[in-house]
């Protein structure tokens, strides 16, 4: 599961209509979005200032939500009304779940972020922990499928008991892009050891978006 916070400053004399236009939103990734579980908006005590709160299944969820035909007819008119939009995502893991999505928004446009998540050269340079446990297996097969249309890259990891595939996605946001790494939890691997490469992942992406944003 992943959950967001919206935090959110309408132009003066725009509250009604954005308001109005949140409620519609709504309705519609009510209607079409059934990875969505959570989308509702809050006011926030002070003039114009509201709070959106949603919740997402999973990462593919997530990536639906920002991709639908809705949101971009929406998008663009929802923030033509604000002064001010700040996102947060946080993944959640629930124990016995077999997957797990990390989340990460940086300031990099989609097309750097996706061009330098796809070259596999840099791959130790933010993956560090991952490309040493690979290393230290030795028996590890790992490739990249990279589908710019799709704007995902398979992270494929394969061994004698079959091939991992292991979606990131690299959406845009606003000005910036959104990183969401899926993993998911190995045949026989223990709650500890999936715990581990869940922080792996935070970790990674964490560097992913400091390698994008440097200049």
């Amino acid at each position: 599961m992943i959950g967001g916070i919206k935090r959110v400053q309408a132009r003066a004399g725009a509250e009604a209509e954005f308001e109005a236009a949140l409620r519609e939103f709504s309705a519609l990734v009510r209607a079409h979005e059934p990875g969505t579980l959570s989308f509702e908006l809050f006011r926030d005590g002070a003039p114009g200032r509201y709070v959106v709160l949603d919740r997402y299944r999973d990462g593919d969820a997530l990536a639906a939500h920002n991709g639908s035909p809705h949101g971009a007819i929406w998008f663009p008119r929802i923030r033509a009304l604000l002064d001010r939009l700040e996102v947060s995502y946080f993944p959640g893991h629930e124990p016995g779940e077999t997957k797990y999505t990390a989340a990460a928004l940086t300031r990099a446009p989609w097309e750097r972020a996706f061009r330098l998540a796809a070259d596999i050269s840099l791959l130790p340079r933010w993956a560090t922990r991952f490309c040493q446990e690979i290393r230290a297996q030795g028996d590890v097969r790992f490739r990249y499928e990279a589908d710019a249309a799709g704007r995902v890259i398979w992270h494929c990891a394969g061994t004698g008991s079959g091939e991992l595939r292991m979606p990131m996605r690299v959406l845009p946001h606003g000005p910036g892009s959104l990183l969401l790494f899926t993993i998911q939890r190995p045949p026989g691997c223990s709650e500890a050891a999936f715990g581990e490469q869940i922080e792996w992942v935070d970790q990674a992406l964490g560097q992913l978006r400091e390698l994008v944003e440097a200049p």
